[in-house]
């Protein structure tokens, strides 16, 4: 899967212009870090990353009052940036641009009118192909593997803007094939990290794109310490196949009462298809083990495959799924919506979304908080994005915010000011 990032401008000078974009408001200019107490703010905005249309277009991080209504655009609104992912820690955007050195650059909303700018230095870490947030006040990245099989870890604080710590792991001694552990995801689990991998052999000519891949009829996760980030062991299942995507993010989440779901697409890479249905599988609170009392066959049930997901609330989950089984490659191809309740082993469909295509890596959605409420970012088959504002009682959605001018959307979030 290759992936095409256009740099606008270097890290550097890229957080210069950013700042000389935002201007003074009633409030201080932007601050420099800090532990961030929303309690006392009243007041919140949508945060949009998307880049627009056109071979020259660049990449901005907009605003939105409301997603339910209305349209946006980068006219006059937001600040251009030249990072692709995005984590939100501690009420402030990492930008993390997906390169050599991975420059990060933490922004925040900072002003009376909801500004969004710079709260701090840039960042040098590295090329960073996983991340995700722990507790409160960190997140933690790791490297792209795929070329060497060597993985590099670090954790970011989130509130005095640095780096806290690294680690380094020879991840060919993990799977104990001689051959690279790609990982697809960072999960916070108790006080553990959860890192599932796929198994990968790079070609003869070294590229991280063309390889052989290991078993597609596996599951295996890698245990870490945390905040240590020193690998611990491997917890492995043979009823799927492996767990979350390349890039995605997505695919492990621990839940309300301590288990944890993974969830795995099944699906065909470079012409090589999986002998496993794609299904959710349960590590039971505090076991490191795969429960093998549960496996929800997601595929006999509705005769697709799991694309991609996102945890909701009260063991619901939204899933994107192919429609037929044909199209079951880990990217494109054409999909619906469901909520998969997976304590009761259900699938309903979401009305109100029509079909369309899969979107790149992962899906672009922000929970309310509300236990039923997420907002999801879809491309139509006109090329325009929408909000979709899905209830996971009804498993019904409306469509809202226009996101005018865009090529891609990769985030969305919300921030207090």
């Amino acid at each position: 899967m290759k992936k095409t990032v256009t740099l606008l401008l270097s890290g550097v000078i890229g957080s210069m212009v950013m700042m000389s974009a935002c201007s003074k408001s009633s409030k201080d200019e932007a601050p420099t870090g800090g532990k961030v107490d929303t309690s006392g703010l009243k007041r919140s905005k949508y945060v949009f990353v998307y880049t627009g249309q056109g071979t020259a277009a660049g990449t901005y991080i907009v605003t939105a009052d409301d997603v339910t209504k209305g349209s946006i655009s980068s006219t006059n609104n937001g600040v251009e940036t030249d990072a692709y992912s995005f984590i939100i820690q501690n009420n402030t955007i990492f930008a993390q641009v997906y390169g050599a050195q991975g420059p990060v650059t933490p922004y925040r909303i900072y002003s009376d009118n909801g500004q969004v700018g710079v709260v701090g230095r840039v960042v040098n870490t590295f090329r960073t192909g996983v991340y995700g947030t722990v507790n409160s006040d960190f997140w933690v990245g790791g490297s792209d593997p795929r070329g060497n099989g060597v993985g590099e870890l670090f954790l970011f604080d989130a509130v005095n803007l640095r780096l806290a710590g690294k680690s380094t792991t020879d991840l060919k001694q993990i799977t104990g094939t001689g051959d690279n552990a790609v990982w697809t995801g960072v999960f916070q689990v108790d006080n553990k990290l959860y890192m599932p991998f796929y198994k990968f052999k790079p070609g003869a000519n070294g590229s991280p794109w063309d390889g052989q891949y290991g078993s597609l009829d596996s599951s295996w996760v890698a245990v870490f310490s945390y905040p240590g980030l020193k690998f611990e062991k491997v917890i492995g299942d043979d009823r799927t196949s492996f767990i979350g995507n390349w890039f995605g993010m997505h695919g492990l989440r621990q839940i309300e009462n301590g288990d944890v779901y993974a969830w795995s697409t099944a699906g065909a890479i470079n012409g090589v298809k999986s002998k496993k249905p794609s299904g959710i599988v349960r590590i039971k609170k505090g076991t490191e083990q795969f429960d093998k009392s549960y496996f929800f066959n997601v595929e006999e049930k509705i005769k697709s495959k799991i694309a991609r997901g996102e945890y909701i609330a009260n063991g619901k989950f939204l899933l994107s799924v192919y429609n037929g089984v044909a199209e079951d490659n880990v990217s494109g191809g054409r999909i619906r919506m469901v909520i998969a309740d997976v304590i009761n082993q259900t699938i309903t469909e979401v009305k109100g979304i029509p079909e369309h295509d899969q979107a790149s890596f992962r899906m672009q959605v922000f929970y309310e908080g509300d236990g039923k409420t997420i907002d999801y970012v879809m491309e139509d088959d006109n090329k325009q994005f929408y909000v979709y504002v899905i209830n996971a009682e009804t498993a019904t959605a409306v469509r809202g915010l226009h996101i005018q001018g865009a090529s891609n959307v990769t985030s969305i979030a919300r921030l207090k000011y």
